[in-house]
Order: structure tokens, then C-alpha cells, then sequence
């Protein structure tokens, strides 16, 4: 079963190529002969018609053919160690005085904004809309991600399985692809589709890995979780940054995946290249394991940030395109909140 998000349609950029073929030719002269005296010398001398030189056409370009292969993606990951996490999560107490912060820092900016903080340490929280509805975008690539590898601890799923990159997945690119060199029939294995879904957030691979794992399965494993709006199996991707929090959550303690599992998951999820969200809003060099989903209508990202309090989840949702500057000013505001009540 496979399915087609709403709105990721790609949009390739066209080459137009002019060949010209030039060629030509001039009068040819006429031969000089002598007359001879016994015939009358003609009064109009007849000039031959130009004979043009012959015309070289350009040939046609060999179009290349590719030929399709098994590709590699390990270069895309670091040996980056995922530090550590509470052995249990503190239980969510609402914190107003954070609540009312993170409302100041979104003052002034226009839209829609959702958010949830969560300290796993304390438990300290706030949240902000946290149950309005948006357009997931690339946030269902987390769903996915913790879906495969819950299957691969129970032997459903092979990593190791090689994965043909069709058409039908090819349609969805928006310009990863060549960002990986991958083009369409190209193979990689379900490990290195995973790498590229949430490392550089490239949505063929991630449709690829719903097709292995099954939506509906997706699905049940996000009603087990308490995760009750957020869905895959519609064309309007719902989700909220309740729904987000709750699901960055499962994936920090690992729900029903092995302990290598969950380190791999958050490996993956710390290397995330698309860092102008939540990241910009932290000191340099702080782990932040995190996924974004951007587009026309959506600029998401829901993180696990090791904070200055201990780690903290924080989900910021809203209806703006590609305006990542107030999640920025959230994310800084939350450092700064537990910076100063460690």
C-alpha cells in the first residue's frame, strides 16, 4: 500500500537545447576560355547559376543512458555518540511561567503557532495550542523511521533488503535526489533509505519505506502510543505538536525497540542537515536530534535538545512557508528559560 502526500509533487527544471547546423556556399566563377576567330564572339556571355556548397548537418546528441546500480549512502553518516537520557522520564507538569515566555517570544509574528515543551528531567512543561491541526509535511518521515526499525527488532523487516528506486517514487523528489546521485532505478537497501529520509529529509526514499513497512501499521503503532490525530493513511497528513512531542518521545526511550535500535534512530535523527529551526536556537555545538517538515503551508520542527536543565522535548508547529525565525526565537527562549532555572 502507497501513499501519496498531499502537496509533494515534484517540480523538475527544464533545459531547453538549440542546435543550429550552419553551412553555405558562393557563385562559382565562370571558366575563361579563348573564342575562336571563326566564330562570331556572342554578345551576352550566359554566367552559370551559383552551384551552393552541400549542407553539413549536425548530428544528432547520443543520449547517455544510465545504467542503474546498487548505490551506497553510508557516507552521509558521522560516528556522532547520542549522550545520555534519564533511565525514566519525569511526568509532565504544566510550568506557567514558561508558557507565558514562550508566548512573548512568538509575539509580533503573524500565523498560526503550535508548541510543546516537555523536560524529561523534571518534568517541568508548557504548551501553546498544543491540539490545532496542520499539515504534517516531512514530520511523517518520524512515524516511519521508528515504525521500520520497531519491524526489524521483531524480524519482520531486513535492512539489508535492496529497494528500487521506481518512477513512482522518483515523482516525488525535490531535488534531493540529485543532491544523493541517485536516479531512477538506481538500489540501495532499506538502511541507507532510512539514512537518506531523515538526513537530508528526501521524500522518494521516505514513500519507499512506507511501502515496506505498511500505513496501516504506521498507524496502529501511533494509536498504542496515545498519538490520536496525527495520520498517514489520509492525503491531508494531520498532526499536531502534541501529536509530534508524544512521538519524539517514543523514540528517546525507544518504545519496543532494542537499545541499539533506539541509539541508531537518534544518531540518525542528531545528523539532520535542515538546521535553521530549533538548532539555530541553541548554543553551538549542543545535540539536538531532531526532524523538520517544511512546505507551502508548514514550517515544523519537534526536537530532543540536551538542555542546560537536563533534556528537554520541544515540538513548534506552524502555518507559515518556510519562515523558520520563530521557531528560532521559541527555541532560544526555552534555553534561555531553563539556563537560568537549572
Amino acid at each position: 500500500m502507497r501513499l501519496l502526500p498531499v502537496g509533494l509533487l515534484a517540480m523538475p527544471l527544464a533545459c531547453l537545447l538549440l542546435a543550429a547546423g550552419c553551412g553555405g556556399g558562393g557563385a562559382v566563377e565562370p571558366a575563361v576560355g579563348i573564342t575562336p576567330r571563326s566564330e562570331p564572339t556572342p554578345l551576352l556571355t550566359a554566367t552559370p547559376e551559383p552551384t551552393a556548397a552541400p549542407t553539413l548537418a549536425t548530428p544528432e546528441p547520443v543520449p547517455t543512458v544510465h545504467l542503474p546500480e546498487v548505490r551506497s549512502l553510508e557516507y552521509l553518516v558521522a560516528d556522532l555518540p547520542v549522550p545520555p537520557l534519564p533511565a525514566t522520564f519525569a511526568p509532565s507538569q504544566e510550568d506557567p511561567a514558561l508558557a507565558t515566555l514562550i508566548g512573548t517570544a512568538l509575539s509580533g509574528y503573524e500565523g498560526d503557532y503550535s508548541v510543546v515543551v516537555w523536560n524529561l528531567e523534571d518534568g517541568r512543561s508548557a504548551s501553546i495550542n498544543e491540539g490545532q491541526v496542520y499539515y504534517a509535511a516531512s514530520l511523517f518521515k518520524l512515524a516511519l523511521l521508528l515504525e521500520a526499525y520497531r519491524q526489524r527488532d521483531a524480524g519482520e523487516v531486513d535492512f539489508a533488503e535492496l529497494l528500487t528506486l521506481e518512477e513512482k517514487y522518483v515523482e516525488y523528489d525535490f531535488g534531493t535526489l540529485k543532491y544523493l546521485e541517485l536516479e531512477e532505478g538506481d538500489m540501495l537497501t532499506v538502511a541507507d533509505a532510512l539514512k537518506a529520509m531523515i538526513i537530508v529529509s528526501d521524500t522518494p526514499t521516505a514513500v519507499m519505506i512506507q511501502d515496506v513497512v505498511n500505513p496501516v501499521r504506521v498507524e496502529q503503532t501511533l494509536r498504542s502510543l496515545g498519538i490520536d490525530d496525527m495520520s498517514v493513511l489520509t492525503e491531508e497528513l494531520p498532526t499536531t505538536a502534541r501529536d509530534m512531542a508524544l512521538l519524539m518521545v517514543a523514540v528517546a526511550a525507544g518504545a519496543e525497540v532494542t537499545e541499539e535500535s533506539r541509539q541508531e534512530m537518534l544518531a540518525l535523527l542528531l545528523q539532520e542537515t535542515i538546521r535553521g529551526g530549533i538548532p539555530s536556537g541553541v548554543p553551538p555545538n549542543v545535540a539536538v536530534a531532531h526532524k523538520t517538515g517544511n512546505f507551502t503551508s508548514a514550517t515544523h520542527d519537534v526536537a530532543l535538545v540536551w538542555g542546560p536543565a537536563g533534556p528537554y522535548i520541544i515540538a513548534v508547529l506552524s502555518d507559515g512557508a518556510w519562515a523558520p525565525q520563530p521557531l528560532v526565537a521559541v527555541s532560544q527562549a526555552v534555553w534561555d528559560y531553563f539556563a537560568a532555572n537549572p
